[in-house]
């Protein structure tokens, strides 16, 4: 004889359609729902928004700006190509009399 293993819903004891997973500071919990009642649990609930929550990272706090006026920064003549250096040094091709080339 076979068994089946039939899920039933936390709350009512009819059987569930759907296992949620609920996520608290004291860990995870799984609940069974029939759909009577998972329609309750969704019906105030409402999509998380993308990304993180101002202030949840571990980032120190900024500093209060001093008083004191900073000051002018000095710049740098630009370079009139407007081309970006690179890290790179250019090779450079050493010619030789045509003697030391035979």
């Amino acid at each position: 004889m076979a068994e089946r293993v039939m899920l039933v819903c936390d709350t009512c004891g009819k059987p569930a359609v759907e296992t949620v997973i609920l996520k608290t500071s004291r860990g995870n919990r799984q609940r069974d729902y029939c759909p009577a009642h998972l329609e309750e649990l969704l019906a105030p609930a409402r999509t998380p928004k993308r990304g993180r929550k101002p202030g949840s990272t571990n980032a120190a706090p900024k500093k209060a700006a001093s008083k004191k006026k900073a000051a002018p920064k000095k710049t740098t003549a630009k370079r009139a190509t407007g081309r970006k250096r690179t890290g790179r040094k250019k090779s450079v091709a050493r010619r030789t009399s045509g003697a030391a080339r035979r």
